[in-house]
């Protein structure tokens, strides 16, 4: 479903979050050895979560990774990260629902996207596999 905020709205709230941080709260990989193959394909969830405190927003975003060869049952690598983000709201807003669902799609995904690439990359090289590039993050 469309998300039903106006661009004017949109953009009364976006002009008003400045970032204060962001951070790494919980991290999980796990290898299973016997399900290696050199012909993994992959598969990434997002979702998160939001809360409005004050003159702060507070953004748990998620990825949950996974490669699997297709010809097994279980994935071979799995990595879930989850990332607080945090903005300093420098006006009274209201910071609603359908602002986050395409702040969530235009914006936060796009902000963490490298963060997470460099993140996969990483801990599949250290997991004895070639290194993987995620592709541009088009959406």
């Amino acid at each position: 479903m469309k998300p039903k905020i106006s661009p004017a709205e949109y953009r009364t709230i976006l002009e008003a979050l400045e970032l204060s941080t962001l951070f790494v709260i919980e991290l999980n990989s796990k290898l299973k050895e016997n399900t290696a193959s050199d012909r993994l394909s992959f598969k990434i969830d997002e979702s998160n979560t939001f809360v409005q405190e004050n003159n702060l927003l507070k953004i748990i975003y998620s990825y949950k990774f996974s490669a699997k060869d297709d010809s097994k049952d279980e994935a071979t690598i799995t990595i879930n990260v989850k990332y607080t983000v945090v903005y300093t709201l420098t006006k009274e807003v209201i910071v609603t629902k359908d602002f986050m669902t395409v702040f969530s799609d235009l914006t936060l995904g796009m902000l963490l996207w490298p963060y997470f690439r460099e993140l996969i990359t990483n801990t599949i090289y250290r997991m004895g596999y070639p290194q993987l590039v995620l592709p541009l993050r088009k959406k």
